[in-house]
């Protein structure tokens, strides 16, 4: 059996989240019998989990105990009669790998294609005798727990049960040949898998339907479109509108509008786009302070573009035929897809970037996302957007959608540093450029100030403007006991941050 994911990061609960994993120290037919089914359930659309043998979980962490080598030939055999003994038929997939020269058995549980599954309260071992009646019952998990279902819980599980996600459906317009095997043991490469040594010698066939990446009876085969999206060097030509276009828009009217286009594999995608959003976008500027240390910052941080994009490539549904777009323009960059937030999600959620969701839209997706370090724990991106704003001094996040929710776009807008400061000819007033001009460089001697704003030395009209608006409390000075030092600097007031 193939695990397409690092083992050692896995039992040790790094990349892969803390309710995918169950870990139990010896073999248990019972509690794996209904963790089997939990998992293929993936009632909160995590995309199945792990079952991990031979591992004590205590004190906050797993330890490694190991299992009797010897005893994975019989683990295997009464895994596949637990497997007939769920509704519908599930067939597990589980073997045994060394970790640390220590043998664990590993069941891996994707979200089943056939769910809801139900299986026995009360195990026992080969098949039931004629007539006989055995009580079943829906299994989900619940944060690391698996529990019974409850009344309400097998009504949202038999209403997620009827949709299936994108991608992991079948692409009957590609077939298999359209996975590209140098793509699969790159990717496996990459994320440090067990199955590369492997797949450098077997057949995209075998390869693809071990990784789940392809599906249906064996003589007519077909890729997921999950496989495509990350498999194929031209996803768009099956899936139209996966890729991420990004505009840079000089003048708001369009006037001078370039458009770069980034496809490929969706991994590639989002770092193609990132650098060069990073190279020819972003931009440093450092300030002296008054003190020893230097002020640092960006027009808008990288780490805030990134989580954004990616945030866009997972989220976006692949039904809809637009791509993400990120818009750059004068004064803030927008990244839209398509649709919008769950109407789960209320308007003052939205407006306080607090968002949560139930069930992803793409969660096999995640997953590769997540093994690529491209993508981490669930909810986590938005607010490593809203901290790295923070923590540069930009403005918050903003998020728009439409009262239909039918798209989602986050703005993030240019430090004040790098706003160009207006001539007065747009009818911006003296006042504006004014405090327009502290923004973006903080406190200012007025020979500086006036400069700023196109003037030759100190202009009358400014320092006449600056001391009318110290006399109102909307400017102040930063030494208001020495008027006339030298070192004297016109600031905007501490609750505006000109500091």
């Amino acid at each position: 059996m193939a695990i397409p994911v690092n083992l050692y990061d896995l039992v040790r609960g790094r990349r892969v989240e803390g309710p995918r994993i169950e870990y139990i120290r010896s073999w248990n037919p019972s509690d794996i019998l209904h963790t089997m089914c939990a998992f293929a359930n993936d009632i909160d659309g995590w995309g199945g989990g792990y079952i991990i043998i031979g591992v004590d979980f205590s004190n906050g962490s797993p330890h490694i105990i190991g299992i009797d080598r010897g005893s994975a030939d019989d683990i295997s055999k009464e895994l596949l009669g637990m497997g007939d003994l769920m509704q519908p038929r599930y067939i597990p997939s589980g073997d045994v790998f060394e970790i640390d020269g220590t043998a664990v058995y590993i069941i891996w549980v994707p979200a089943g294609d056939r769910r809801p599954y139900n299986s026995p309260i009360i195990y026992t071992r080969g098949k039931p005798k004629k007539d006989q009646v055995i009580e079943r019952a829906y299994y989900i998990r619940k944060l690391s727990s698996t529990i019974r279902a409850n009344h309400d819980d097998e009504m949202r599980l038999m209403e997620v049960s009827r949709s299936h996600p994108f991608d992991e459906c079948i692409n009957y317009d590609a077939t298999v040949d359209d996975l590209r095997a140098s793509l699969v043991r790159d990717y496996l490469y990459r994320i440090g898998s067990s199955l590369y040594k492997r797949a450098l010698n077997e057949n995209i066939y075998d390869l693809a339907y071990e990784m789940r990446i392809a599906g249906g009876p064996r003589e007519d085969r077909r890729p997921l479109n999950v496989g495509l999206m990350f498999f194929n060097e031209s996803p768009e030509r099956f899936i139209p509108g996966a890729y991420v276009e990004v505009v840079r828009k000089p003048d708001p009217t369009g006037e001078g509008m370039i458009v770069n286009r980034f496809d490929g594999p969706l991994d590639g995608q989002i770092m193609r786009a990132e650098e060069f959003l990073v190279n020819v976008v972003v931009s440093e500027m450092i300030r002296k302070t008054d003190g020893p240390q230097s002020e640092k910052h960006y027009n808008y941080p990288p780490r805030a573009i990134r989580e954004l994009l990616v945030n866009a490539v997972y989220h976006k549904s692949y039904e809809i035929n637009e791509p993400v777009v990120v818009t750059v323009l004068p004064d803030r960059m927008e990244f839209l897809n398509y649709p919008g937030p769950s109407t789960a999600i209320s308007d003052e959620d939205l407006r306080n970037n607090r968002l949560t969701v139930g069930v992803y839209r793409n969660r096999r997706t995640g997953e590769y996302l997540k093994e690529l370090d491209l993508a981490e724990a669930r909810f986590t991106g938005i607010p490593q957007v809203v901290e790295s704003l923070a923590s540069n001094g930009s403005p918050p996040l903003r998020i728009e959608t439409d009262p239909g929710r039918q798209y989602f776009r986050a703005v993030i807008e240019i430090h004040p540093w790098f706003l160009p400061i207006p001539d007065g000819d747009d009818g911006s007033t003296l006042e504006d450029r004014i405090v327009l001009a502290l923004r973006r460089n903080g406190c200012m001697s007025m020979r500086d100030l006036s400069e700023a704003l196109g003037y030759r030395g100190v202009n009358g009209s400014v320092s006449g403007t600056v001391s009318r608006m110290m006399s109102e409390g909307r400017l102040e000075y930063l030494y208001p006991d020495k008027p006339r030092s030298p070192k004297q600097r016109v600031c905007l007031p501490k609750d505006q941050g000109s500091r």
